[in-house]
């Protein structure tokens, strides 16, 4: 008849060649895991937290730079509106100048009409020889009123004028053409008026 003898249990354990393995040597063992098991899991929250902040600045540069282009491309339209509605209002002003130039040199031919031409005779004497005979072409309407300015001219000049009127129906009204043997002078308001408008064009253009 065979029976089971009760083994004794000790506090400390034999097995083979290994060091004895004690309750007190567990229990550091077991600290020492839960030690390392803590310093991984703040370094796990670092690193996350960490993580987490470089993509929040990711978006955060991406949403500034996204506002930034936005507000560029904005302004660029912005910019360009502005100059459209200058140019506009550059051309509005240029032509309601040349209008107005319009208006009031009609008002001074209407007044005195053959004035400007008188001025380019004048400027025609100060070019010339004395004594140097001047051909003035005009509208026939104004022959007369061009003589009477010659005349007047006459009287405030000591030397001998020789100026001679002349009507030509190609010459629109207030324009002249001065001639003398090797030169001219010409007054033509349109194409006056045409140069200025192109000046203001280009100056609006650049």
């Amino acid at each position: 008849m065979s029976f089971v003898q009760p083994f004794a249990f000790a506090a400390e354990f034999q097995n083979g060649d290994f060091a004895p393995v004690t309750l007190a040597s567990l229990e550091l063992e077991v600290a020492e895991l839960q030690h390392k098991l803590s310093r991984a899991y703040e370094r796990g929250l670092a690193e996350g937290r960490e993580e987490a902040l470089a993509a929040l600045r990711g978006e955060r540069d991406t949403a500034l730079a996204g506002t930034a282009e936005a507000l560029a491309t904005a302004l660029a339209s912005l910019d360009a509106r502005f100059d459209a509605t200058e140019r506009k209002v550059a051309r509005l002003g240029a032509d309601l100048a040349l209008d107005l130039a319009d208006q009031l040199a009609g008002t001074a031919l209407e007044r005195a009409p053959a004035a400007p031409i008188g001025a380019i005779i004048a400027r025609a004497l100060d070019q010339v020889r004395r004594g140097c005979p001047l051909r003035v072409r005009v509208a026939p309407a104004l022959v007369s009123a061009v003589e009477e300015l010659v005349q007047q001219r006459q009287s405030r000049d000591r030397r001998r004028l020789n100026i001679t009127v002349l009507p030509d129906d190609g010459v629109a009204d207030g324009d002249a053409r001065v001639e003398w043997d090797d030169g001219a002078l010409v007054l033509d308001r349109a194409a006056r008026r045409a140069a200025l408008k192109a000046d203001i064009a280009a100056s609006l253009a650049a």
